[in-house]
């Protein structure tokens, strides 16, 4: 008998190398497991392209979720790139190897080390325990299980957060909102050992990943972590709120955020469209916040609110 050879679905799109992380963006958020990115030959009268391929842990997409994938992407500015998107079938074995080739540790702010799994002192094979001394020298690792990538570090708006949380006094009580692969969370905790941390996903996927990531980091035991978003934690204070979410999302959790904010509390939001910023300065200095931080990179905006 043959052994069938699981595959994943696959979508593969070229765009400009300046539309790059809007790509990657844009397929994270319709579902993928994961992007990776590609170079192509220099094309000078188009500034450059870059071969964007997502996969997706389902063997096929279904052709709603196909339609909802080109619908962004003409939202977005990138129509013109949909002439060239493809539908592709991933060997499992495959798009392992590709994850492990492409996903080297690095340096995020002044603080952090972020790295694979398997560079963990009691992994498997042969990376284990080989993390370069210099790169880890007076830093906190963060092991990411990649897995299902619902935040590797890899993202701006994710190493926004990481470096703001270096610029601000330790904060007793902290929530990581939209928590996904929990690195957030996992950096406050290395930081402060005294701060009391919430995390919580409305994904139950994401939530089992976050799991297995506070292990690995050895720090499950010091955050607690939910099924929900601010309903499950809404009589509660804190003093930090981390909010990696679409600037959608976070406009529409202002008022929640408003009510469990301390006096002087603060909120890091990243995942900002830079297009959409103005919606979000309004929305909040309406609720009474006043941004104290804020840093662009490339397409993406990260602020810092603070109450009061």
């Amino acid at each position: 008998m043959t052994e069938t050879t699981k595959s994943w679905a696959a979508l593969e799109i070229e765009v400009k190398q300046v539309d790059e992380d809007l790509a990657c963006w844009v397929l994270m958020q319709s579902g993928a497991a994961g992007c990776e990115v590609e170079g192509l030959p220099a094309q000078p009268e188009v500034g450059g392209k870059v071969r964007v391929r997502a996969t997706y842990d389902v063997p096929v997409l279904s052709e709603e979720q196909f339609g909802q994938i080109t619908a962004a992407f003409e939202e977005y500015g990138l129509a013109e790139s949909l002439k060239s998107l493809k539908r592709k079938d991933v060997p499992e074995e495959d798009w392992l190897a590709r994850w492990k080739e492409g996903f080297e540790p690095f340096r995020v702010g002044t603080r952090f080390v972020v790295a694979p799994s398997w560079y963990h002192p009691q992994a498997d094979g042969d990376c284990a325990g080989k993390l370069d001394e210099e790169l880890k020298s007076n830093r906190h690792v963060i092991y990411i299980e990649p897995g299902m990538a619902f935040g590797t570090g890899l993202h701006a708006t994710t190493q926004f957060c990481l470096r703001a949380l270096e610029s601000f006094p330790p904060r007793e009580r902290i929530l990581d909102v939209g928590t996904g692969s929990g690195i957030l969370a996992i950096a406050a905790a290395l930081m402060n050992k005294d701060s009391r941390i919430c995390a919580v996903d409305i994904d139950q996927v994401a939530v089992d990943f976050a799991a297995k990531d506070f292990e690995l980091n050895e720090v499950d035991g010091r955050i607690e972590l939910l099924t929900g978003s601010t309903d499950v934690v809404k009589d509660r204070v804190f003093d930090m709120l981390l909010s990696n979410l679409t600037c959608e999302d976070i406009v529409a959790l202002l008022p929640d955020y408003y009510k469990m904010l301390s006096n002087g509390g603060v909120v890091l939001c990243a995942g900002i469209l830079a297009e959409k910023l103005p919606l979000l300065e309004k929305a909040a200095g309406e609720k009474g916040f006043r941004i104290v931080q804020s840093e662009t990179i490339g397409h993406w905006v990260g602020i810092v609110l603070q109450k009061g």
